[in-house]
């Protein structure tokens, strides 16, 4: 039997995010549609060390180091960013992790069981999409559930 959308049942909603302002209206649609669900909410943010550490040499530091430091303050931005929002929702978690962005949503994603992704989409043009392709595309290719994506106006 194939599921119709007035079958689907949100029990675990992904929010991934960059803590651009685009990342901040996905919060504002997934936290609504977990409420309306009551849906656990997956908050995610994901330290892309591929991208800082091929991009400079820094040898009295160590890569380590950087990426701890990174995941720190990441931390802290989630906390700014999204935990004080949730205003008595309490039926969430929060994770950062390292990686590449796609590969690791879609792991999340699917080690998690989530039912719906929700993330802010940039759209890249040009020599960019091409070399880099877009994240939430990646995501909407490899994952088996939906994936709203949230556009510049």
């Amino acid at each position: 039997m194939t599921k119709t959308p007035r079958d689907t049942e949100f029990k675990n909603i992904l929010i991934a995010t960059d803590f651009s302002d685009l990342s901040g209206e996905a919060f504002t649609y997934s936290l609504s549609i977990a409420k309306k669900y009551g849906a656990r909410l997956h908050i995610l943010h994901i330290v892309d060390t591929a991208a800082h550490a091929a991009g400079f040499y820094l040898p009295h530091l160590s890569f380590e180091k950087i990426g701890k430091d990174m995941t720190d303050a990441a931390e802290k931005m989630l906390s700014k960013h999204y935990i004080r929002e949730l205003h008595g929702f309490d039926n969430y978690d929060c994770t950062v992790l390292s990686g590449a962005p796609h590969e690791e949503i879609v792991k999340y994603g699917s080690t998690h069981e989530i039912d719906l992704v929700v993330m802010g989409c940039f759209g890249r043009t040009g020599i960019d999409r091409i070399v880099f392709g877009s994240t939430t595309e990646r995501v909407m290719r490899a994952l088996h559930c939906p994936v709203l994506a949230i556009s510049p106006e």
